[in-house]
């Protein structure tokens, strides 16, 4: 493990020593896609340099070397969030398709009047599929109502009952950063025997994540929000519950035996990785998960806090400016008073700074709050207090001159 040093860090990402309108590049949309290290470029570099084949299925020098790379990426993986075995890490393209596919792969085990548990806080890939599995199944999908900075009362526990098959919730809220109770949660889906589903796309790049502690059946995240690729992420599942999953895709791969009429499908965990996959995101991914864990996780986490508390502490007071993310979180998501979120986000841009605004895929989140949207700057291992002080000197800039 190396001591976290920002400056050090910061040099590993190119992307970031460019100008943005004739601005230094100040990168603040971390939980929507993060940088990429020369590591994970180089990985993937290298891999089309040096071992392009398609894996598992030629009898040849290359196709040997891109299938260890691709098996060997799995078990780093499989390291990265303590899972007991290689064979629980699933590829997909993103969590999005993770969740997809266990939604889909459930519904044969569904009947009317079932009932799918999910939080009030959802990004909407862990709603959406939710919501459809219910009108083709006739189960009732429940959203638990959680205050915004994620309270859990204990008349909430009455959602659980023996027609709950499926819990699934995020660790951390994307749109404003608060973490709900997975420990409580789960402990309640476990005691009606409910399936779990935790979507962690937002707690991986910060926080080191423990499969065995957590104790869900599933787990889904992203590889382009902890540094690595886009188009690549993981689903996790205990062996029990990957195995009640129809495949999603069918053809190539995840089969042992095809004939005219029947297919046998393959053992864990190709059964669930039809065609072709992503290889060179399958290296990138393994290399971002090196990259974090060669690092301290805590000292890196403590920095991106101190960030985030270093804005949040200026914006709360401010008297038009409401901030809805709770202290010691990642990021700050915030409205302000008679302006548009819109003109704001443009003013910041142009003077080269990126921050994400809008409803952040979280509109029944949003209605809960009482906004169309918040603007929300969220943060990395590389970014600095210049970053932070920097945005907040612009932003009380854009808000004195949009407000004349």
């Amino acid at each position: 493990m190396m001591p976290f040093d920002p400056i050090s860090i910061r040099q590993q990402f190119p992307i970031l020593a460019q100008q943005a309108h004739d601005y230094p590049l100040v990168y603040l949309d971390n939980a929507a896609t993060t940088q990429k290290p020369d590591s994970v470029l180089n990985a993937i570099i290298n891999y089309y340099q040096t071992s392009n084949a398609n894996v598992h299925r030629g009898s040849h020098f290359l196709s040997d070397k891109a299938t260890n790379l691709f098996e060997q990426a799995r078990q780093t993986l499989a390291e990265f969030i303590q899972a007991p075995d290689n064979s629980h890490i699933i590829w997909c393209k993103g969590a999005t398709e993770a969740i997809n596919q266990v939604a889909y792969g459930l519904e044969s085990s569904l009947k009317p009047d079932d009932e799918i548990l999910i939080s009030s806080l959802e990004h909407h890939a862990n709603l959406v599929p939710w919501q459809q599995l219910a009108k083709r199944t006739g189960a009732k999908l429940r959203s638990i109502p959680f205050t915004s900075d994620a309270k859990w009362e204990a008349e909430y526990a009455s959602y659980f009952n023996e027609k709950t098959k499926i819990l699934a919730c995020t660790q951390i809220s994307n749109a404003i950063g608060v973490h709900l109770p997975l420990d409580t949660l789960i402990q309640e889906a476990k005691a009606v025997g409910a399936l779990t589903l935790i979507d962690g796309a937002q707690a991986v790049a910060h926080y080191p994540v423990n499969m065995a502690q957590l104790d869900c059946d599933f787990y889904v995240f992203s590889g382009h929000k902890m540094y690595g690729p886009t188009g690549i992420g993981v689903l996790y599942g205990k062996t029990a519950a990957l195995e009640q999953l129809t495949p999603l895709q069918t053809g190539g791969e995840m089969v042992l035996k095809v004939s005219l009429l029947e297919t046998e499908f393959n053992q864990l965990p190709y059964r669930l990785e039809a065609g072709t996959p992503h290889i060179e995101g399958v290296i990138g991914l393994a290399s971002a998960c090196e990259f974090l864990m060669q690092q301290d996780r805590q000292a890196m986490l403590d920095w991106e806090i101190s960030l985030a508390n270093r804005v949040r502490r200026i914006l709360m007071n401010e008297a038009d400016i409401k901030v809805y993310s709770p202290a010691n979180t990642t990021l700050v998501s915030f409205s302000v008073n008679n302006i548009n979120l819109t003109d704001l986000n443009a003013f910041l841009d142009s003077k080269g700074i990126g921050i994400r605004s809008g409803s952040h895929c979280a509109h029944p989140l949003m209605a809960q709050l009482g906004v169309s949207g918040t603007l929300r700057a969220s943060f990395a291992c590389y970014n600095n207090e210049r970053d932070a002080d920097h945005f907040v000197a612009t932003l009380l800039d854009a808000i004195d001159l949009l407000a004349d």
